[in-house]
């Protein structure tokens, strides 16, 4: 790939930054980072705050938009449940078009334009307006521009635009929604999870992080943060929490909620003796607040849980804001068993009690934990990936086509040997005549022979841009039988 790569002039990568909640933007810095760290010598990398830093006081207004919906997701449980469903009312992928050709049409011209400003030759977001916005400009100005996405979320919800160049996702289930809603075969491709830098590099132990957050060493310690705006069940979590009669450490992560970490400051004077209430605002680091604790208690936003989760603190969730965070919830307590999911305050108190009276009760969750491992870095494979596209486009395709042949030649070897079976149990028999044998044996050849030209004109289908929704059917089928 070098030599193709030196022929080349450098092409220029615009990695978007968006606050709608903050894994929009850490992830998309986490593989800005991974660019720049592997590649800065084939291509130039340009993270920018694409709606705030525009001269277009529409986009300006667009993103405080994007911030006030989020905030009201965690006010109101209702209004995030709302939106989200009302995406697939006329169809998840028609409903897009339609609501930011007319709703929406300024903004997306506007952020049009400003893609045709940059003039970029890859174009990489990790939110759907972004996504969707890059499409259009992409079909109305350059047909040569990449436009590449990753999912921050654990789900993949109906308004990412399925005409996009590739998706990344982070799980097999967010995998198998991409090719539901018609994302083309050798777009979709699953990486770990993107690691942003303040993940990676918080490495010390927890003692190191607990005498430089002035963390009591000899006290259960728990973190509470709900998202960075703080606006779900914080509060009234940390104001049960200080009512314990045992030694406990709370540390409230306000974030940009200002309002509530003065309220608390407040109140760091009159708590009990056996209580340490610290608090903290809006934090880059904040990876290694939740290493100095032994829990990390939150609402379900993928980006907190999985910050926590990769320096080996467990979570309790206590709140779902959108059926994407009820992915979230269910994603890292009942599959990866990384914590529970408790709602009321009062319940959280009480476990949290538990575990300061059993702290190895903690443990059940240390080999979930395990998983997690830092050096997995996604980021660094999304960015190989990108760097492929761009380069060796046909062979980066082919591979992905290679990847997806793997999956349908499986689910249609295990279809011949489900149809074989009684056959097969059949040819174990003691006492079968040669001629019986030989006809077993033929029908044994030919169910094998339809299932491999099955294989081999799904396949054919699939990669001329068809059947994505049947490879999802084979993706979910395959998962249920645990074979992949």
């Amino acid at each position: 790939m070098d030599d193709l790569i030196k022929t080349k002039e450098k092409p220029l990568v615009l990695v978007t930054l968006i606050e709608a909640g903050m894994g929009h933007i850490v992830s998309a810095v986490a593989i800005a980072d991974a660019l720049k760290a592997q590649y800065s010598d084939k291509v130039n990398v340009l993270e920018k705050y694409i709606l705030r830093e525009s001269d277009n006081d529409v986009l300006q207004k667009y993103e405080k938009f994007l911030v006030d919906n989020v905030k009201g997701y965690s006010k109101y449980s209702s209004f995030g449940y709302f939106q989200y469903f009302s995406m697939y009312i006329l169809g998840p992928q028609n409903s897009l078009k339609l609501v930011h050709n007319t709703v929406m049409r300024k903004q997306v011209n506007a952020l049009v334009d400003e893609y045709a400003k940059i003039k970029p030759d890859v174009i990489v977001t990790t939110h759907y307006f972004t996504l969707y916005c890059a499409v259009r400009y992409r079909n109305l100005y350059d047909n040569n521009v990449k436009v590449v996405c990753y999912c921050p979320d654990n789900n993949v919800h109906g308004w990412w635009d399925a005409r996009a160049d590739m998706i990344y996702t982070n799980n097999p289930m967010a995998t198998q929604q991409a090719y539901d809603l018609t994302f083309r075969s050798g777009t979709v491709q699953e990486a770990f999870y993107p690691t942003r830098k303040a993940v990676t590099e918080a490495n010390e132990s927890k003692e190191f992080y607990r005498t430089k957050f002035g963390i009591p060493q000899d006290k259960f310690a728990v973190v509470v943060a709900d998202g960075v705006y703080a606006e779900a069940k914080a509060k009234d979590i940390c104001l049960e929490l200080i009512k314990s009669d045992l030694p406990l450490t709370v540390c409230l992560l306000a974030g940009k909620n200002d309002a509530m970490k003065r309220e608390f400051d407040e109140l760091k004077s009159k708590v009990k003796p056996n209580i340490t209430l610290l608090t903290f605002g809006f934090m880059q680091n904040a990876p290694e607040l939740y290493r100095a604790c032994d829990l990390f208690i939150t609402k379900a936003g993928p980006n907190a849980i999985l910050d926590s989760v990769m320096v080996d603190t467990p979570v309790i969730v206590d709140f779902c804001a959108t059926p994407i965070e009820y992915t979230t919830k269910n994603l890292f307590t009942k599959h990866f068993n990384c914590g529970c999911f408790i709602a009321s305050p009062k319940q959280i108190k009480i476990q949290v009690e538990e575990y300061i009276k059993h702290p190895e009760y903690l443990q059940k969750f240390a080999h979930s934990l395990a998983y997690f491992d830092k050096s997995k870095n996604g980021a660094d494979d999304i960015a190989d990936d990108i760097v492929g596209l761009i380069f060796n486009g046909e062979q980066n395709r082919d591979k992905h086509y290679a990847q997806e042949d793997a999956v349908i030649n499986r689910y249609f070897e295990l279809k011949a040997e489900k149809c074989n079976s009684g056959y097969n149990k059949k040819l174990m028999q003691n006492g079968l005549s040669a001629k019986r044998q030989l006809k077993i044996n033929n029908k044994v050849a030919l169910n094998k022979c339809k299932c491999e030209n099955k294989a081999k004109a799904l396949k054919c289908k699939f990669h001329s841009g068809k059947a994505s929704k049947k490879y999802a059917d084979i993706l979910i089928k395959l998962s249920a039988d645990e074979c992949v």
